[in-house]
């Protein structure tokens, strides 16, 4: 994941660090390992922040050769290790120790030294906290974590800090069933005529489509937007095209980017499968571009789990485990948006 949010915060000892944690994920992390990549000639520069579970030893060096994948394109001049879980401590006896080695040498093998290595059986205020390193023998406690700094920084920006991934993932669970039911049996009928539709219409019928996800956008940025069945089935067999959903790739880099982030979130949520993942898809590159990688993946995650083998999906996953900074992916927006205009002009000329 990409911090969004780079305020210029002193970060004194471990401590502070373990307190930002949960802001720079968008969650509580549970049983982690969280690396925090640090640029600048002093290290004090917060870059991209990355988390995995805690793996069985038997997987350490997967695990670890897969977290460090991002880290190769970055120009790191230091890293923070922490240890969140996983079991309890008598310092300076900690736990995951080897794991904690393993990814030190891993990254000192790549010229970052790991600036501070620490462990912590939660991110809440007062928890205690111990570092990995023998010669320090470093102890201390975690300052309120909703009070931090950097707390007030993400609120100030709009964004949320939820309790654990699982919480943020509970904000794209599905709608009732019976809505779902209702709504898949109403796809298929408009989907046989939307083929029917284009092979008639041709790039004339893509442009109401087209028009149909862009007023449905400034909808819900008036707040005006209802979605029931009718605009959900509309909306799903718009974005079932792929030049339309390709070009509403374009509206994560616009005035209304978080009109159209919400709702990607709500189709998500209201769409049955296979359908679902073309919103869960636009979510995920909407959410990675502004430098939300928790809800990027999670947003992917549904979108493959609905669709098996989903193109743009895959393609978003390799961005998103390689580490791609959003800048570049934002290059894809501007693409996609020229795309847009060609398409309106081909369906205006005829």
């Amino acid at each position: 994941m990409t911090t969004p949010l780079r305020p210029s915060i002193r970060l004194r000892d471990a401590g502070d660090l373990i307190a930002a944690v949960p802001h720079l994920l968008g969650f509580h992390p549970i049983d982690s390992l969280v690396l925090v990549i640090l640029h600048g000639e002093e290290a004090h520069r917060v870059g991209l922040t990355l988390r995995t579970d805690l793996p069985p030893r038997e997987h350490h060096a997967e695990v670890v050769s897969q977290l460090l994948l991002p880290v190769d394109r970055l120009d790191a001049t230091g890293a923070w290790l922490a240890v969140i879980g996983g079991g309890t401590a008598d310092p300076p006896d900690l736990p995951h120790q080897d794991l904690v080695d393993l990814t030190g040498r891993a990254l000192t093998a790549r010229g970052i030294p790991v600036v501070h290595a620490a462990w912590v059986a939660a991110t809440v205020a007062g928890a205690a906290w111990a570092c990995y390193h023998p010669d320090r023998c470093c102890t201390g406690q975690v300052p309120d974590p909703a009070s931090s700094p950097l707390a007030a920084a993400t609120a100030l920006a709009g964004a949320v800090t939820y309790a654990s991934r699982e919480e943020l993932a509970a904000q794209l669970a599905p709608v009732d069933g019976l809505a779902l039911a209702r709504r898949s049996a109403r796809l298929e009928l408009a989907a046989e005529a939307a083929e029917l539709d284009r092979r008639l219409a041709g790039p004339a019928a893509v442009v109401r489509d087209l028009v149909a996800v862009h007023q449905a956008i400034t909808d819900m940025a008036s707040g005006r937007l209802v979605l029931g069945d009718e605009e959900v089935v509309r909306l799903a067999v718009a974005l079932a095209d792929h030049r339309v959903r390709d070009a509403c790739l374009a509206t994560a880099d616009g005035p209304h980017a978080a009109a159209a982030e919400q709702l990607w979130l709500a189709l998500t949520r209201g769409t049955p499968v296979p359908e679902r993942a073309e919103p869960a898809t636009l979510l995920a590159f909407a959410a990675y571009l502004r430098g939300d990688g928790a809800l990027a993946g999670i947003a992917l995650d549904t979108a493959e789990a609905a669709h098996p083998g989903h193109r743009l999906a895959g393609l978003l996953r390799r961005a998103l485990d390689a580490g791609l900074p959003p800048a570049r992916l934002a290059v894809l927006a501007a693409d996609a948006a020229a795309d847009a205009e060609r398409l309106i002009e081909a369906g205006e000329s005829r």
